[in-house]
């Protein structure tokens, strides 16, 4: 499906229908509810405000006046699994409005929403990082295939390593990528667009799409 094949049959109306019905579920979820309570004091107002933001996106209009990414890299713990699970009440949402165009563009965007979002709020935290760049004398050699969730091989998804000797360097293109160590430390990073993550010779290691995207892998060897 893309954007072509799809007609905007939507108005404000369903936008608004949207973003009230999203938000009403929300501030029942257990996981989110207690955070959009503790930080907006005026639901009418915020309401307003969400709906001139996806009148915008969805619309083009020009009514919304605000900075929502830096008052969410703000906020104090969030998690990843907190923006999927906006993303999962989003798209449930979508899905039970009966307007196809608005579904697909309101998803699409919601996706691309969070995982700015998410690296903005990586990049001004503490969150916990792995080296994202080679140690000195390493001289490229190959490179992987641009990987995407429908040619990524199983074998990476699960714990694997390089050879002895060997470098990876992965960096994201597109979508959000979890890429998490199996052995000491046992560390988890979740990448976005642009981020890079150094794989050191033989540390077991996977990956996953949280988001759809792509990724590609560049190999490195010592200099002799």
């Amino acid at each position: 499906m893309t954007d072509s094949s799809l007609q905007a049959d939507y108005t404000e109306t369903d936008i608004r229908q949207l973003v009230t019905q999203f938000y009403a579920q929300v501030r029942q979820d257990g996981q989110l509810g207690p955070i959009f309570e503790q930080n907006v004091q005026n639901w009418d107002e915020h309401l307003d405000m969400l709906c001139d933001f996806w009148s915008a996106i969805l619309l083009g209009t020009r009514r919304f006046k605000g900075a929502p990414i830096a008052r969410h890299a703000a906020l104090p713990e969030l998690s990843w699994p907190l923006f999927e699970r906006w993303l999962e009440i989003f798209n449930q949402t979508t899905a039970t409005l009966g307007k196809p165009a608005l579904q697909y563009k309101a998803d699409a965007m919601a996706d691309r929403i969070a995982a700015k979002l998410w690296q903005t709020y990586q990049a001004q935290s503490s969150q916990t990082r792995l080296p994202d760049t080679l140690p000195p004398g390493l001289e490229r050699y190959s490179q992987s295939p641009v990987f995407t969730p429908d040619n990524l091989p199983d074998a990476l998804r699960r714990a694997h390593n390089t050879k002895s000797g060997t470098w990876g360097l992965l960096r994201v293109q597109t979508g959000v990528l979890r890429f998490a160590l199996d052995q000491e430390p046992f560390t988890e990073v979740v990448l976005t667009a642009g981020q890079c993550v150094a794989i050191e010779p033989q540390v077991l290691h996977h990956v996953e799409f949280e988001l759809p995207g792509s990724f590609q892998i560049e190999f490195f060897k010592q200099v002799r």
